[in-house]
């Protein structure tokens, strides 16, 4: 009896407290609201991949032109189409234009350094997005690219390192000198180093450019008909090599495993038995973190340059078996 008395006590008190308690919450959200208003409605945000003209580029872009929209944030984006002067040239002049927050794809680890440091010294906020920069501005997405290298290289030894394969094998590079580029090439000879079984009898590199990959990956396969296996860098640009495996006649025989996020030229390749294997990171993802980062930098009153945060993206291993629908992104027909 004691017990039952001291609950309906206790929930009396809570009835009487109630609208008060959703008085204060009430207040609360309307505050939130208000600030929230004030720090990122109007606000604008410029995005400058290394090139417009890709899937992945164009999935980050779409995505995060809705959100933007359904935001009230400002969204412009800079295409210097795969021209590193040019980009650079875009990023200055933006400076000069002062946005809110700088969404960048570096092209290497050094040319846009010192430009990405002015920006925050002007009090930008400053992004950086899946190829990193020497520079550590205030946030990082992307996927850690030494883990993917090494996560790509124990595929390639295990389906080219058994009995019965060639054991030889074959790397498309894309830019050396980024820092995409160098991570994984790190994390995949760490691998290699393990298994000196494995020969590598090309290392090139074909600068994102899917006929570079063609034409190189074309003369590879004329001096090793017996190539067990392909590695390359992004899907974009090893489509050339899927093609080059195609005219010689070495389809099925040689694999060729990819990474890229999730785009669906990439999907149909691997359907259709031209890729063996592609590391997904989801670009769709990605351009909600890159959005939600800036809204967090926006509404954080931090000066520019004065917080490092990194988001890593996930990787997931995708061959026929496994894709699905969802595994890559449509594109508008814009």
């Amino acid at each position: 009896m004691r017990r039952l008395l001291g609950g309906m006590m206790a929930l009396a008190a809570l009835v009487c407290l109630g609208p008060d308690i959703a008085a204060a919450q009430g207040n609360t959200a309307q505050e939130l609201q208000e600030q929230w208003k004030k720090d990122v409605a109007g606000k604008t945000v410029v995005y400058i991949p290394v090139a417009y003209s890709v899937p992945l580029t164009r999935i980050w872009g779409e995505r995060m032109q809705m959100i933007a929209d359904r935001l009230g944030i400002k969204f412009q984006v800079r295409d210097p189409n795969f021209n590193t002067q040019r980009e650079e040239q875009l990023l200055t002049a933006e400076i000069g234009q002062h946005p809110d927050v700088l969404i960048v794809h570096n092209p290497n680890v050094q040319v846009l350094a010192p430009a990405l440091r002015q920006a925050e010294n002007a009090g930008i906020y400053v992004i950086q997005i899946n190829m990193a920069s020497r520079y550590k501005s205030d946030a990082f997405i992307g996927v850690q690219p030494n883990e993917l290298g090494a996560q790509m290289a124990d595929a390639v030894v295990k389906a080219c390192g058994g009995p019965g394969a060639s054991h030889k094998i074959a790397l498309m590079d894309g830019e050396v000198t980024s820092a995409y580029s160098l991570g994984i090439m790190e994390g995949a000879t760490s691998v290699f180093k393990k298994h000196p079984d494995i020969q590598i009898v090309s290392n090139q590199a074909a600068n994102w450019d899917s006929k570079t990959a063609h034409d190189k990956a074309a003369t590879v396969l004329q001096a090793h008909p017996d190539l067990c296996g392909y590695m390359g860098w992004w899907s974009g640009q090893d489509s050339g090599i899927a093609q080059a495996v195609k005219q010689a006649g070495l389809l099925g025989k040689v694999k060729i495993f990819t990474t890229d996020g999730g785009e669906q030229p990439a999907c149909q390749y691997l359907k259709e038995g031209l890729f063996y294997e592609d590391f997904i990171y989801p670009a769709v993802l990605q351009a909600d973190q890159m959005m939600s980062t800036a809204v967090t930098l926006l509404q954080s009153h931090t000066k520019p340059g004065t917080m490092h945060v990194a988001i890593f993206s996930p990787v997931v291993p995708t061959t026929a078996d496994n894709v699905t629908s969802t595994s890559c992104t449509e594109l508008s027909q814009k």
